[in-house]
């Protein structure tokens, strides 16, 4: 929900890609508003996004504090184009093996020249460590894994199932970004 300032007037929502100059958006206006033109380059390049901001957030509610009774590493592998592919390692057989109740954590490994947007399915977690420098972060279902970075969250086993884990742009999931977190039976 947007709510405009009681005097009125016109704000522009601005979209710029990463490492662009080009950007496009839209203009929010009450009526009778004046409305500028605004041109479709910005001044400089977008930068890269970056975790600077998820590592001053901290959780409304936190898990509990413990122990990981299982932990998995998730590597983002692929490019330079758009075919990826998610590759559990040594640990493929222990991502299918959930037992209801454990704290499970999951370093996903960003080895990729592109940002992914990982949503897990089923869960809440806790972002726990970037880069493999410990925090107690904030709860969420998705979280930014930048190139070339390590984002390590927690959650506890308590929803049964077969979850899909996958990168939330869809066009990246579709080429191979999309794995899945199953209980044992």
């Amino acid at each position: 929900m947007v709510i405009m300032p009681r005097e009125g007037g016109a704000r522009p929502i601005l979209f710029q890609p990463e490492g662009k100059v080009e950007r496009t958006g839209i203009i929010l206006a009450t009526p009778g508003a004046a409305v500028g033109r605004i041109v479709g380059r910005a001044g400089r390049a977008a930068g890269g996004l970056d975790l600077a901001l998820e590592r001053r957030l901290v959780p409304v509610r936190a898990l509990e504090e413990r122990r990981a009774d299982r932990a998995l590493q998730l590597s983002l592998i692929g490019g330079p184009g758009y075919a990826w592919s998610l590759d559990w390692g040594r640990d493929a057989a222990a991502a299918v093996s959930l037992r209801t109740g454990e704290r499970v954590e999951v370093t996903m490994v960003n080895r990729t020249t592109m940002a992914h947007p990982m949503h897990l399915h089923g869960h809440h977690f806790q972002v726990v460590a970037v880069d493999g420098q410990r925090f107690s972060g904030a709860m969420r279902d998705t979280v930014l894994v930048p190139a070339n970075t390590s984002v390590t969250v927690a959650f506890d086993a308590d929803n049964p199932g077969e979850w899909p884990l996958h990168c939330h742009q869809l066009y990246h999931m579709a080429a191979g970004v999309m794995t899945t977190l199953r209980y044992a039976v």
